[in-house]
């Protein structure tokens, strides 16, 4: 599971400055944002940080591109790009944040930190409206 992966990638390192390091790393790599995405439609209500998140169906499968204001909230966001990238809608209602409690760079744990869960209801509500038509549309496309 690549939420395993992600927190192994993370306990790997010495210590919480190399953890912080490594998240602001990951969120530098993230392509930038298409500034059609960077509208009110798109951002993540919740967050005191600014957020967007764009929710992209291809092939059957859905990709989350994305971006913020706060270095700590873009890597984050980074880590959610990898673990939605490829999944199919139904998949990511099993989407958590608790892997952010065992990295170890985050303060509060997530169930209760409402900007978190503000970005994770963000994605499932955009998966949502994605409709089965746009899905098996762009899957045609794409064969």
């Amino acid at each position: 599971m690549l939420e395993k992966e992600i927190i192994a990638e993370f306990q790997a390192l010495a210590d919480v400055d190399d953890k912080y390091a490594h998240l602001f790393s990951l969120g530098d790599q993230l392509p930038e944002l298409n500034p059609a995405y960077k509208t009110e439609a798109y951002r993540v209500k919740g967050c005191e940080s600014t957020v967007w998140f764009h929710l992209r169906p291809e092939g059957g499968r859905l990709y989350l591109e994305a971006d913020s204001d706060s270095m700590v909230i873009k890597g984050i966001t980074a880590l959610l790009v990898r673990l939605v990238a490829g999944r199919h809608p139904q998949e990511l209602q099993a989407l958590s944040m608790d892997f952010l409690d065992q990295i170890q760079v985050w303060k509060l744990p997530s169930q209760r930190n409402s900007g978190l869960q503000a970005m994770l209801a963000h994605i499932l509500q955009q998966a949502q409206e994605l409709s089965s038509d746009d899905l098996v549309r762009t899957q045609g496309e794409s064969t």
